[in-house]
């Protein structure tokens, strides 16, 4: 449901509503958009379809902008677990009441909503799980492995996921090995290339490309306005045809929960902890990692990995 709001509330804080009532259950099922609002307690309750078609439900704080200026923790992740929750009891319960009067292909419709929330859900309490093991792991096992030995493992099956982008690794030298946890970096190739993948909706092209750094020179060359690097270090760029982060955003994407207030990505479901999961594991491999736009449109994210470990670090090692 498109919406013009005012001014000020254009930053909101979004709180998943409780499943409503029978009535509302069919009119999502039928595909009615709900809106109420109460002036009084300064609460909007909406109910909207998402990219893949499936309802969400939520309660809008309209209350003015300097009243509510930050999103907890506690917050985000409330909305994070109620909203997948409200949709899977909206399907189950509209089955339960409705089942004679509405078609086996709509039954279908709705079991496959519900799969989609209870996917949801399930990858948002994994990355709990790998937040909470990467804040309290005390060492990794890492191996001496060569990175395009990774890529063909990670590459192959995100282009099996997409048929509108092509996910093309630019060929380069043998490169050395490197000292990493295998599993750990191949999440970080997957969160990026998932990120390249959602947020160019209409399809593209997705490079990955790979150098061997030796010092500042060959890093400018290949990356423009880099953080502060080890020396010698992999780095890789990942580059799509998407829609790019804000400029004030680039710094702030990387922090946990953090989403940007942009109609896409709001539309997308995400909890935005895969970037925060993806600076955990470089950090802890004594990487670095960050984002620009393109001046032809999309982003470029990049990542270290040094070569040169003489120590096992973790997350913990980097956040004493």
């Amino acid at each position: 449901m498109k919406r013009d709001y005012p001014a000020h509330q254009k930053n909101r804080v979004f709180l998943t509503d409780f499943n409503k009532d029978s009535i509302l259950r069919e009119r999502i099922a039928k595909g009615n958009m709900y809106h109420e609002s109460n002036e009084k307690s300064g609460t909007e309750l909406m109910v909207f379809k998402d990219k893949d078609g499936l309802p969400v439900t939520y309660a809008a704080s309209t209350r003015e902008k300097n009243k509510y200026t930050t999103i907890d923790d506690l917050s985000v992740l409330w909305h994070e677990i109620l909203s997948p929750l409200t949709v899977i009891k909206g399907y189950t319960g509209t089955l339960l009441e409705l089942s004679d009067s509405i078609t086996e292909e709509q039954k279908k419709q709705y079991l496959r909503g519900i799969e989609l929330a209870s996917n949801r859900m399930l990858h948002l309490l994994e990355n709990l799980r790998d937040i909470s093991h990467l804040e309290s792991s005390d060492t990794w096992i890492t191996h001496s492995v060569y990175f395009n030995d990774v890529l063909r493992r990670v590459v192959p099956e995100m282009q099996s996921q997409t048929n509108k982008h092509v996910i093309k690794i630019n060929p380069v030298e043998r490169l050395p090995l490197v000292r990493l946890e295998p599993e750990k970096i191949e999440q970080v190739l997957t969160n990026l290339l998932t990120n390249a993948i959602k947020y160019s909706p209409q399809g593209g092209e997705i490079t990955v490309d790979t150098r061997l750094v030796r010092n500042e020179e060959e890093l400018s060359e290949f990356s423009k306005d880099p953080p502060v690097i080890s020396f010698p270090s992999l780095v890789v760029n990942i580059t799509d045809d998407g829609i790019g982060v804000p400029e004030d955003d680039l710094e702030k994407i990387f922090q946990r929960f953090y989403r940007v207030d942009n109609q896409i990505i709001k539309s997308t479901p995400g909890a935005g902890l895969g970037l925060y999961i993806c600076q955990m594991i470089v950090e802890g491999h004594g990487g670095r990692i960050w984002a620009r736009n393109r001046l032809q449109g999309g982003s470029v994210f990049s990542f270290s990995l040094p070569l040169e470990q003489r120590t096992a670090r973790t997350y913990k090692d980097y956040h004493k």
